[in-house]
């Protein structure tokens, strides 16, 4: 992991640029943020399962307005006429048809939360899936190995602020260049007032039923919309922030989270803050999968969908 300094590039489609356009520029990080707590969870298939039900997640209601203008686009009108011009319309390259090797149903949403943020990976033996507010690992038959149950099940013996909390916005990837699962969701249990949580674990083998190292990050802002992507020289997470108690619009962030020091269970595994201001919101991370991972030194690519009428 870099630790003077990381090259963020991104792609910002009709975002006050026309889609031809590419955004690029070298930043150093704010801060660098330590964890506030750290966990071994010696074995998942061992801790009981909490069950997944309703909560009560009413104080979500438009507590944090949307600020840029979605609701507002659904009426305008399409600019687009004729056809799509970058529809593909017939096979090229001579793919054979692809073939469905497995097929079973995932959860429900259980808790009652809309939207339901489902999510999930594969790996070689598994798939794991989390759903606002549980997760469920099944092998690669369709054999459920452990849950549903509650996101909190497996934070078990995580012991501080966030202890019991279930707040949502899971995510759950596959590091398939260490053999890894990773699993976060943000924990908000002073709210609307900080600081808040970010919870991620990792996997201490390639078997998410097994051992979980578990990291809790303070923030100052909310970090909501957390998503994250898999990249040979760290794990990538994007955030917007709103600032307490009023909760505003404070920005998008990235972290550059330290992957080789968090896939071996260091304690003191830091993130690289980065601020990029309210110019920017909903960034995604690129996520590498494939055989052959990105070249050495190659960025991090973020990319923001945004709409030409900003």
């Amino acid at each position: 992991m870099k630790t003077k300094l990381y090259y963020l590039t991104g792609f910002l489609i009709f975002f006050f640029w026309s889609v031809t356009n590419v955004f690029s520029q070298a930043v150093s990080p704010e801060k660098v943020i330590r964890p506030i707590g750290f966990h071994k969870l010696e074995n998942l298939s061992a801790v009981k399962v909490i069950p997944p039900g309703y909560r009560d997640q009413s104080w979500k209601e438009k507590t944090i307005p949307n600020k840029d203008g979605f609701q507002e686009e659904f009426n305008v009108p399409s600019e687009w006429t004729g056809p799509d011009p970058v529809l593909q319309n017939q096979m090229s390259g001579g793919r054979s048809t692809a073939t469905v090797g497995q097929n079973f149903a995932g959860q429900n949403n259980a808790s009652g939360v809309a939207p339901p943020d489902t999510d999930g990976d594969v790996g070689p033996n598994h798939y794991m899936q989390m759903v606002n507010l549980a997760f469920q690992i099944w092998d690669k038959s369709g054999t459920s190995l452990y849950g549903p149950a509650d996101n909190s099940t497996l934070w078990d013996g995580f012991v501080g602020p966030w202890t019991g909390t279930n707040d949502g916005d899971p995510i759950v990837l596959y590091d398939e260049y260490a053999d890894r699962w990773i699993a976060s969701q943000f924990s908000l249990p002073n709210y609307p007032d900080g600081p808040f949580y970010e919870l991620v674990a990792v996997s201490v083998t390639g078997d998410p039923t097994g051992a979980w190292y578990q990291y809790a990050y303070e923030f100052a802002n909310m970090p909501d919309y957390p998503k994250f992507g898999i990249w040979p020289d760290g794990y990538y997470l994007t955030i917007n922030q709103f600032a307490p108690p009023s909760l505003n619009f404070a920005g998008a962030a990235v972290c550059a989270l330290d992957r080789a020091a968090m896939i071996n269970g260091d304690s003191t595994a830091a993130i690289q803050f980065f601020n990029l201001g309210t110019a920017y919101g909903s960034l995604l991370p690129a996520d590498a999968d494939g055989a052959t991972p990105p070249d050495a030194g190659t960025p991090n690519y973020l990319m923001n969908l945004g709409t030409n009428s900003l």
